[in-house]
């Protein structure tokens, strides 16, 4: 018989190890930054200097940021500071986890397993993503967690304890306050055993604890934007990949400005230059766009899915399975966890998809995964089969990883030497590449919008209406890629410009300020009128 009563061993091992797997490694990753993450590192950096009334943002969630500022304050460098933050989200992630396994009593030795997986796991979330995702599901996971503690139907304060930790998961991650209201309003029915008194008594505490908790931020959106909301993440992302393109504010041609004084781009708060936002209710086109999106994030959600494990669709489909098949006789614990699962993609797949939106499911699915009605020939080979899969992607991922921004940091650091800092610049090179450089060296650029070649393009019209954007926003220094660097360079810049900047032919007609021998990439100074 395997022991199943509670050990703290394995989430204290774990916990230690991943602390210390993490100090090993972080030389190799330090350059690494995710998309998303010079927006999210510049907010932090704006709420340490204090300067609140900018750093407030609709589209990043805050928490964070807030977090990173502190550490910041206190003397860290920002992509460590940042690094730090996750790696404290992920050992909440972690210890919610191993809660959860022995709510459901998981024995302790499959314990160890599970806890060493999500170590190797955990090391790759942490710098894969290095701000809202891992927090957002670690305190998720503690609300489903606080639900499920004994006696919960009948415990006020647990019900105001949900909504205040329901506020800093949406603090961590937007979706997070539809995706609670949601759960909860779902699952406290099934905990009441269906007793609808009961189940409102509980929504009437937990819901309303949770907006009261939330309203300051909200308020502040209010005041920056001039709207009601709780971020703008959900139209902005939602019009984008409905059209499959951002629709500009008038005025914007061929040039995207960056938001503020000190931003490294326009990405840091896309809503001021976004204009029009469309909604699939706006014509019988879009309604039709929309379902081929639904469709298409279906089919997303499986390989999303497939990435956190192999086995996680087989497992997502036995959840579903085991909910309909016994939705009157199944126990209010396990309805609850189920749900958690089953909701969690219901917002994401209206819009777009990634497996670190929905890494909450993990946890969930070793759970089920142990528990899980199946032939025992099967079980001893899908068990192992499953432990292997959740670490095959982290593995592969960090491999990818190493060093990945390095050779852009070092790029950045010539930039300096060269005297190039707090300058405004325009590129051939590719957007991500220049958040990383720019980011690194303390400069800002404009992202050229039309990276999308149509028929029969005026290459010459376009090159004039680029030079007259770069005249326009006075432009310091124009980064050129040759066009033998591949992948440097900017999607579809080839077809639409002259990269000489005039007439296709000529040598480029500018300054050359530095020419860096290891990428090949050249510095031209920009004449100024």
């Amino acid at each position: 018989m395997e022991r199943t009563s509670r050990s703290y061993l394995p989430p204290i091992v774990s916990a230690l190890l991943l602390w210390v797997v993490l100090y090993i490694i972080f030389p190799w990753y330090r350059y690494y930054i995710d998309p998303d993450g010079t927006s999210y590192l510049t907010i932090s950096q704006r709420y340490a200097d204090g300067d609140i009334s900018t750093a407030v943002n609709g589209l990043w969630s805050p928490w964070a940021c807030w977090l990173t500022a502190l550490l910041i304050k206190a003397g860290m460098q920002a992509v460590p500071a940042s690094v730090v933050v996750n790696a404290a989200g992920a050992t909440g992630f972690l210890w919610a986890s191993w809660s959860l396994f022995v709510r459901f009593g998981v024995p302790v030795a499959r314990q160890w397993v599970y806890c060493m997986a999500m170590v190797v796991f955990l090391c790759f979330a942490v710098f894969w993503q290095s701000f809202d995702d891992l927090w957002g599901c670690f305190l998720m996971l503690c609300v489903l967690r606080m639900m499920l503690a004994q006696g919960f139907a009948r415990r006020p304060a647990l019900w105001a304890g949900i909504g205040m930790v329901g506020a800093l998961a949406f603090f961590a991650k937007a979706y997070s306050l539809p995706y609670f209201v949601l759960c909860v309003g779902v699952g406290t029915f099934f905990l009441a055993e269906r007793n609808r008194l009961q189940w409102l008594r509980i929504m009437l505490v937990a819901v309303p604890v949770m907006l009261a908790c939330c309203f300051p931020w909200v308020y502040m959106l209010h005041t920056k934007y001039g709207i009601w909301t709780t971020s703008t993440a959900g139209a902005l992302n939602m019009s984008w990949y409905l059209v499959g393109h951002p629709e500009w504010k008038t005025g914007i041609d061929i040039l995207v400005p960056p938001i503020h004084s000190g931003s490294v781009y326009y990405w840091e708060d896309p809503y001021y230059v976004n204009g029009h936002l469309s909604h699939y209710w706006d014509s019988w086109h879009l309604a039709g766009l929309q379902v081929l999106r639904l469709g298409y994030n279906c089919l997303m959600l499986l390989r999303c899915m497939a990435e956190i494990s192999v086995l996680l669709p087989m497992i997502g489909a036995y959840i579903l399975v085991q909910f309909l098949k016994k939705f009157r006789t199944l126990s209010g614990d396990m309805a609850a966890m189920y749900l958690f699962f089953l909701l969690l993609p219901a917002g994401y797949v209206m819009v777009h998809l990634e497996s670190r939106y929905l890494w909450l499911m993990l946890p969930i699915g070793m759970v089920v995964a142990w528990h899980a009605e199946i032939d025992g020939v099967a079980r001893k080979y899908l068990q192992p089969l499953f432990i292997a899969s959740i670490v095959v992607f982290p593995l592969w991922q960090l491999r990818a990883m190493c060093n990945e921004g390095r050779a852009e940091y070092e790029f950045a650091q010539r930039l300096n030497a060269a005297g190039i800092k707090g300058a405004d610049i325009v590129s051939d090179l590719h957007p991500r590449l220049l958040s990383k450089m720019m980011y690194f060296s303390g400069n800002r650029f404009y992202v050229i919008s039309k990276q999308r070649p149509e028929p029969k393009e005026d290459k010459a019209a376009n090159t004039a209406r680029l030079v007259q954007d770069i005249k326009r926003y006075r432009i310091t220094y124009y980064l050129h890629s040759p066009k033998g660097n591949g992948k440097l360079r900017n999607p579809g810049f080839d077809e639409i410009f002259h990269d000489n900047l005039s007439d296709g032919v000529s040598p480029i007609p500018y300054e050359k300020v530095m020419t860096d021998t290891a990428s090949g990439i050249i510095l031209y100074k920009l004449p100024q009128q």
